[in-house]
């Protein structure tokens, strides 16, 4: 099993907590660079209902998308993709909504 932990701190700090208090192997993955602002960026979170009309099978997917991007520009990016065999002949947006993080 894996489990995945962030710890603010340098890779020998990580490690030295990793080995005091965790069971098991550990692995340290630091960060190399940065880079983007500290600017809010906006986009939308998006919940959606997928139906493949030729077994009768669906799910629903959820992710995030561009700000700019609205309803019918998700139906049509979805729309005759397959996901998880899956064929999206059939695609409802439950839920569309702004954020900004």
């Amino acid at each position: 099993k894996n489990l995945t932990s962030y710890v603010p701190g340098d890779a020998v700090s990580a490690q030295a907590f990793a080995d005091a208090v965790m069971d098991g192997e550990t692995k340290v993955y630091s960060q190399l660079s940065v880079s983007g602002t500290d600017t809010a960026s906006t986009c939308r979170y998006v919940s959606s209902y997928i139906k493949d009309n030729t077994t009768g099978a669906s799910r629903f997917l959820n992710f995030i998308i561009k700000s700019t991007k609205n309803e019918g520009d998700v139906i049509a990016a979805l729309t005759g993709k397959t996901f998880d065999g899956i064929k999206a002949d059939k695609v409802v947006i439950t839920s569309m909504r702004s954020a900004s993080f």
